[in-house]
């Protein structure tokens, strides 16, 4: 599998009745520049779901407006039977944002799917995030550092949406579990994974099993659980993006021992660092050349 765009903004036209679904990885956002169609939420052997319109769940889509969907949310955009329709969309991918989400931010999009408003979101062409979208589409230059934080910025205004602030439970509500929401969820993913539990737990003046159990309850995983998959997904970034030795991706990662560094890796991802690198590509079409470890 190659590495997706990550984003890039980009266009696709459908033909008249024309279909397009999100895939692969993250979160889609796509804009209605010209023409109009119809949201599916699912498909069967006719392609549409059974019900679909005697439920009113088909949802029109007109230019300008724009959804939010999460990769394995299901259905599909189907463009109009009187002309063609112009798309204008970015993909996210959460995993590809170490060192910008905070604890928290990373397990509500994680959860998001399950717990989240229904998916996909709509928005408008006179709501804020479609007439951001429609802005930055028409201002766009290029792929360029500017282009993209704008892009993020856009998706994550519309992400947030989504999510409602944490209700505090009055059975087990106290001082410590709200200063625990403060400083640890608050606290970037990338920090997390480079602190020990004695480092946490002191910073909170509670003993390590005392943390352990609220870090549990709060983010559904064991700290070690999640340490791991944020250094895993931090390798898997410089994999894709950086030529630098297998062993330095390690090392940036959090692992001291390569061969640890290598079985964690293949036991998450199905293949060696080295072989998940040869298999993907940057998107820039630029072909990583692995160095020797």
């Amino acid at each position: 599998m190659s590495v997706e765009r990550h984003l890039i903004l980009h266009e696709i036209i459908l033909r008249p009745s024309g279909e397009w679904s999100p895939g692969g990885h993250g979160w889609t956002v796509a804009r209605v520049a010209e023409g109009g169609g119809y949201w599916l939420p699912a498909r069967n052997e006719n392609g549409l779901q059974r019900g679909a319109i005697q439920n009113g769940n088909v949802r029109a889509l007109n230019a300008g407006d724009v959804l939010l969907q999460v990769f394995n949310g299901g259905g599909l955009l189907r463009a109009s039977q009187l002309g063609p329709l112009k798309l204008q969309l970015f993909t996210v991918q959460p995993q590809f944002l170490n060192g910008l989400l905070t604890v928290t931010e990373w397990h509500r999009l994680e959860t998001a799917p399950a717990n989240a408003a229904p998916l996909p979101a709509f928005f408008t062409a006179q709501e804020p995030v479609g007439q951001k979208f429609a802005h930055l589409a028409n201002s766009s230059r290029g792929n360029g550092l500017a282009t993209r934080c704008s892009l993020l910025q856009l998706w994550a205004s519309a992400a947030s949406q989504l999510f409602a602030a944490p209700v505090a439970d009055a059975a087990h509500a106290n001082k410590l579990r709200e200063r625990f929401r403060q400083v640890i969820g608050q606290m970037l993913e990338a920090e997390l994974s480079g602190r020990t539990l004695g480092e946490l737990s002191g910073q909170l003046h509670c003993s390590e099993r005392h943390f352990s159990r609220l870090f549990r309850e709060e983010f559904g995983v064991p700290l070690r659980t999640r340490q791991t998959e944020l250094r895993l997904q931090r390798a898997r970034q410089l994999l894709a993006d950086s030529d630098a030795k297998i062993i330095n991706v390690a090392y940036d990662s959090g692992y001291r021992h390569l061969g640890l560094f290598n079985a964690m890796f293949k036991k998450r991802f199905g293949v060696p660092p080295s072989v998940w690198r040869q298999r993907n590509t940057i998107e820039s079409g630029k072909r990583l050349i692995p160095k020797s470890k």
